[in-house]
């Protein structure tokens, strides 16, 4: 797998071993990564690292859902989305879908979906 150091993951996951498998295994392949468990940290979070992606749960702590914070940092920086979520009922992807994700995951997560969905989306980035 090529090395992308050049590309920043925001992570945003409650679960904290959720967090840190995902942030472990792009780690591995080059990604810098950081963890945000909650709306209001991953929008501080995305507003100094500059990631290229974040990978969002829907539910996080705290009262921000996912979607919302993936909105404000979408508003702000203009940084697309990968959700993971184990929500995968019709309200749920509808209110998902309107913030224009580049894809849903869902739980639990298989490790080489993950990074063949992370390395699909940089790639993209890269090239438009």
């Amino acid at each position: 797998m090529t090395s992308m150091s050049k590309h920043t993951i925001l992570v945003v996951e409650d679960e904290w071993m959720v967090a840190e498998d995902i942030r472990s295994s792009l780690s591995e392949h080059g990604y810098d990564t950081h963890v945000a468990t909650s709306g209001n940290e991953a929008i501080a979070l995305a507003e100094r690292c500059s990631p290229t992606l974040v990978l969002m749960d829907v539910h996080l702590k705290g009262a921000m859902l996912g979607t919302e914070a993936a909105q404000k940092i979408r508003d702000k920086l203009g940084t697309p989305v990968v959700y993971l979520t184990a929500h995968a009922d019709q309200a749920t992807l509808e209110n998902a879908q309107a913030t224009e994700p580049l894809a849903f995951l869902i739980k639990p997560i298989k490790m080489n979906a993950l990074l063949e969905q992370v390395n699909k989306a940089v790639s993209s980035l890269v090239d438009a």
